[in-house]
């Protein structure tokens, strides 16, 4: 039989990882914010006096387009960093995850090209000024937001393709205003050259196709695997055999923690944790409930008396 002591002392353990987790998820988010709004409106100011163009034409490069698009994320994503904080895991829904996820893949496959192909034939480009910001700081942040989040999805191989659709709406779009209707007609420049390749266009357009799903599907594995990491690590210290006597003292001491460490005006019951105990020692949920909050009650009461 398991150490009830030991069993406390782990859970409380990843439990404060978890909130850990929360922290750094917020500060990701937070400086997301600032650098890619600096790195944005600095986009749109180079355009107006280097290139002489009207600040919206900034735009049409992926670059500004996937940056804007992981801010807009990182905004949704905010509350439920702050929640994470106080409930001690950073949970996503199911939806929100998702569209993480499409950021997260799209200025991935950003930050590759310019890592593999414009740091080689423009560094300053790649990295000069607030290149560096919308081009390595804002994908970095992101991918560690990502790997950060809980959202219990597994993704699929649907999700995968799914993953690509940012960028392959963006070729269809640049297709359209590059070669079929043309600069002179009111489209755009051809910015990134791809009637000039070398390489014939239809190959060019496979290579990053499949680019885009490599890196779809390598963050993918990444966040499945981890997640599996995750829920294994959840769980681990509550087999099948476990004694229903040391259920309702883990019960307790997840009370006990949180009437400690939370916050003064809410008491905040983790219903998935305890929802999984019931069902693996067949204990009902008011038979968890109530040593949680007994916890909960004498943990607030050793909380004033440090105090």
């Amino acid at each position: 039989m398991n150490n009830p002591a030991t069993m406390l002392q782990n859970r409380e353990y990843m439990t404060r990882l978890y909130r850990h987790r929360s922290i750094i998820a917020l500060i990701c988010c937070v400086l997301l914010l600032i650098l890619t709004f600096y790195g944005i409106v600095a986009g749109v100011i180079r355009t107006i006096e280097k290139l002489g163009e009207n600040g919206f034409f900034s735009f049409i490069y992926f670059t500004m387009i996937v940056n804007t698009f992981s801010a807009f994320t990182a905004a949704m994503m905010l509350p439920f960093t702050i929640n994470g904080i106080r409930k001690k895991r950073f949970i996503l829904p199911r939806w929100l995850a998702v569209i993480h996820y499409l950021a997260t893949c799209s200025i991935m496959f950003m930050m590759f090209f310019v890592l593999a192909f414009m740091s080689w034939a423009s560094p300053d480009d790649a990295f000069g000024g607030s290149n560096l910001i919308v081009h390595v700081f804002s994908p970095v942040l992101i991918l560690i937001l990502f790997f950060q989040m809980e959202n219990e999805h597994i993704f699929s191989v649907k999700d995968r393709f799914l993953g690509c659709t940012p960028f392959v709406t963006y070729l269809i779009v640049y297709f359209c205003k590059v070669v079929l209707i043309g600069r002179k007609n009111g489209g755009w420049p051809d910015i990134y050259r791809i009637t000039r390749q070398p390489v014939p266009l239809p190959v060019s357009v496979l290579l990053l196709l499949l680019l885009s799903f490599g890196i779809s599907t390598a963050i993918a594995i990444c966040s499945n695997a981890l997640t599996l990491r995750r829920r294994d690590k959840m769980f681990l210290f509550w087999k099948e055999d476990t004694d229903p006597v040391e259920i309702r003292i883990e019960a307790y001491g997840l009370g006990r923690m949180e009437g400690m460490e939370g916050t003064n005006d809410v008491i905040l019951v983790p219903m998935d944790i305890l929802v999984y105990l019931s069902e693996k020692s067949r204990i009902s949920i008011d038979e968890l409930i109530k040593p949680y909050v007994l916890g909960f009650v004498n943990g607030r009461k050793e909380r004033e008396q440090k105090c």
